[in-house]
């Protein structure tokens, strides 16, 4: 019966290694920054089919929205969480992704091989202070509008 048990524990550890490793790779993820914006509201969640009431920025805050083009140049999908993508300050300071601007409720992101996809993103932000970069996992990309 242990020497079961052991098996049993051995595949689902073998099992949830497998899906973290499927569960986040940003390998071959191009950012092109589309426009950096700011304003002290935010579109609300809808009250109604089609008013939705603004949210204002904390005292001292602002929301920076960040209208991005995310493609994947790599061989393998590109998969990762927006829960875990942070912007930083000059000074370094990380300040966590707030929610999508529009129609997309799961962070959670996967890109194919080769293909785009278009998000646009909002965090909450000082108001004295200019975004700097973009995290995704381990990666940093510098925030530079292309015009």
């Amino acid at each position: 019966m242990r020497k079961i048990k052991v098996i049993a524990l051995f595949m689902l550890f073998i099992v949830i290694a497998a899906f973290k490793i499927e569960s986040s790779s940003i390998e071959g993820l191009q950012i092109k920054f589309r426009k950096v914006s700011e304003d002290y509201m935010r579109p609300g969640a809808p009250n109604g089919p089609i008013i939705s009431m603004p949210i204002e920025a904390a005292e001292g805050m602002k929301f920076v929205k960040l209208k991005l083009t995310l493609r994947n140049e790599g061989e393998k999908d590109c998969i990762f969480d927006f829960e875990n993508v942070y912007i930083s300050t000059e000074q370094d300071s990380l300040y966590r992704f707030l929610k999508f601007q529009a129609y997309f409720t799961g962070t959670k992101t996967k890109i194919k091989p080769k293909k785009e996809i278009d998000r646009i993103v909002l965090f909450e932000f000082p108001d004295n202070a200019k975004p700097k970069e973009l995290f995704i996992e381990d990666k940093r990309y510098k925030i530079i509008e292309e015009k």
